[in-house]
């Protein structure tokens, strides 16, 4: 079983940075395959070039997506590692989202509706934010992880289940049992 994960954070200090190593542990230790795309170290560029649109006359795949795309293929389960800003995701992971995720590659329309191409494959999110959970989910309504796992991964194929952390201001003890277990739970939803 192969696992992709999308990292999408410019340090591995703090929340996420925490998260990751405690994924990459549980993955070491249950020998999962896993590959890691840290999109700010690979200085990922995330603008999507007119001649990438599908429907463009000059229509051509960029080699860094479509190597991207083929990992994607690979993968049996994609991890998305990412804080929530603005209730959405950062503008990196949403270029490549936009460039990777592309209509013919992730999605058809068929019979003018949307066919998600990517099935059979699971994903997680995993996403910290500052606000406190309770006020993200109810108030605010988790409207970046409900974009993401929705608009996303579901309209592409993907069975896909979000996990949080809120309060994500400071790494103290208590936030990083709470990590914990969510890579707990996350690992057992992805690999049951």
């Amino acid at each position: 079983m192969k696992t992709l994960i999308i990292y999408a954070h410019p340090t591995h200090l703090g929340h996420h940075g925490y998260f990751l190593e405690e994924l990459k542990i549980v993955l070491n230790n249950k020998k999962i395959d896993y590959e890691i795309l840290d999109l700010y170290a690979l200085n990922y560029d995330p603008i999507l070039r007119a001649e990438e649109l599908n429907f463009s006359p000059d229509h051509k795949i960029s080699e860094i997506t479509k190597n991207y795309q083929e990992k994607v293929t690979a993968a049996d389960n994609l991890i998305f590692i990412y804080p929530t800003w603005w209730q959405g995701v950062p503008a990196i992971l949403k270029g490549f989202i936009d460039r990777t995720f592309a209509a013919g590659f992730a999605f058809k329309y068929q019979n003018k509706m949307p066919k998600g191409l990517l099935t059979g494959k699971r994903a997680a999110v995993f996403s910290a934010t500052g606000a406190a959970k309770i006020v993200n989910k109810f108030i605010v309504g988790d409207k970046g992880m409900k974009m993401m796992l929705n608009n996303v991964l579901r309209f592409c194929g993907f069975e896909a289940k979000g996990f949080s952390v809120g309060s994500a201001r400071d790494l103290n003890d208590r936030q990083k049992k709470l990590i914990i277990s969510e890579v707990s739970k996350l690992v057992l939803y992805l690999y049951k």
